[in-house]
């Protein structure tokens, strides 16, 4: 596969760019980068209270506060099938791109980032003793390199060319901030990959969550990320509190999204039966408002989403001792939540209130 893309590469002696626009349009890059940004909040959720701002600034822009920010890492998102040179990044004007956001002063750079899927190839001409041109290249697949790494004539054409196009001198042009990034996603099973890693971040921090409550806080940051992606009405002067509201997803929107799907994630019927003490002949009307209270979580409408708050609410002001069962628990709250809200009585009656509370309960010791 490789020979071939170097085989690509070579025209009447010299080295031209890969495309790459055929294979990113045909797997669509943006839905990728929504699984890459995914896939690096998970990474530093514990060690960062961020924002990220989808296609804005660049591809992936990562603030290290939500409000204030002091520092900000900038990404350029880059796939093919088989691999992508440093030629290409250069002739294409990825790096130089990159090198303008130093221009930036409201903010201290901390990394500018290309992510690539595939392996960068870095390739250098050189003449062998004997007069004949050596091609050697080099491929770099670790998780991070940084360009100083590269060979020192990479790095000189590498600095040259922003030189010559950004119109300094070459010895100004500084590239310790640049890192190439091997992304662990790949092409056709991007969303998959993440997907498991959301699974497995959500399960060593919580480790009773249910697979429910997983693909739910899975589909929800997926929804989020691509909604805040291809929202286009801002113009290139935005202030960063728009750039924030409309663009920007931080790790407290993570935790919110979490926290609310494991609220409302509903257990299994025998867990409810069970921690309710349902005799046989109350079974089958239970397990009827059990379905109900299904279909209500997944929907979410506003009147099931007010009900909860109240069951919450009412649970918050009234905790369980441990001297009382599940049971008698929700049959006093229930008398208690019918008294100060009689309007909720009309709607859901005494069996549906005492699966929510039951649901509710479970759920939070799974948190804890």
């Amino acid at each position: 596969m490789l020979d071939k893309q170097a085989k690509n590469e070579e025209v009447k002696g010299g080295e031209i760019a890969v495309d790459t626009s055929s294979g990113s349009m045909s797997y669509n890059r943006f839905e990728m980068q929504v699984s890459q940004t995914l896939h690096m909040a998970i990474e530093i959720f514990d060690n960062l209270d961020y924002l990220f701002v989808l296609d804005y600034y660049d591809d992936i822009t990562i603030f290290d506060k939500e409000s204030n920010p002091e520092t900000v890492s900038y990404f350029q998102m880059k796939t093919n099938e088989e691999s992508i040179s440093i030629n290409t990044a250069i002739t294409k004007d990825w790096l130089v791109k990159m090198y303008a956001q130093l221009e930036n002063t409201d903010w201290l750079v901390k990394e500018l980032g290309l992510i690539t899927n595939c392996p960068l190839v870095v390739s250098i001409t050189t003449k062998k003793d004997n007069g004949k041109n050596e091609k050697k290249r080099k491929l770099f697949t670790s998780e991070k390199t940084p360009f100083l790494e590269f060979n020192p004539v990479t790095i000189s054409k590498i600095k040259e060319d922003i030189a010559k196009k950004k119109g300094i001198d070459v010895d100004s042009v500084d590239l310790t901030k640049f890192f190439h990034i091997r992304t662990t996603l790949s092409i056709p099973r991007h969303r998959e990959i993440v997907e498991q890693e959301m699974g497995d971040f959500l399960h060593s921090k919580y480790p009773r969550i249910t697979m429910d409550s997983v693909k739910t806080i899975f589909g929800a940051m997926m929804d989020i990320l691509t909604r805040r992606q291809q929202y286009e009405l801002l113009d290139d002067s935005a202030s960063f509190s728009e750039v924030r509201n409309k663009k920007g997803v931080s790790k407290r929107d993570f935790e919110r999204v979490i926290e609310e799907a494991m609220l409302i994630s509903i257990p299994t019927f025998e867990e409810i039966s069970r921690v309710l003490s349902f005799q046989e002949d109350d079974k089958y009307k239970a397990s009827y408002e059990y379905t109900l209270i299904l279909s209500d979580a997944q929907t979410k409408s506003e009147t099931f989403t007010s009900v909860f708050k109240k069951v919450r609410d009412m649970m918050e002001e009234n905790k369980r001792g441990a001297e009382k069962s599940l049971k008698q628990y929700s049959e006093e709250l229930c008398k208690k939540l019918y008294s100060v809200h009689p309007d909720i009585e009309l709607i859901y009656n005494k069996t549906y209130i005492s699966i929510l509370i039951a649901s509710i309960t479970i759920s939070e010791m799974r948190r804890s």
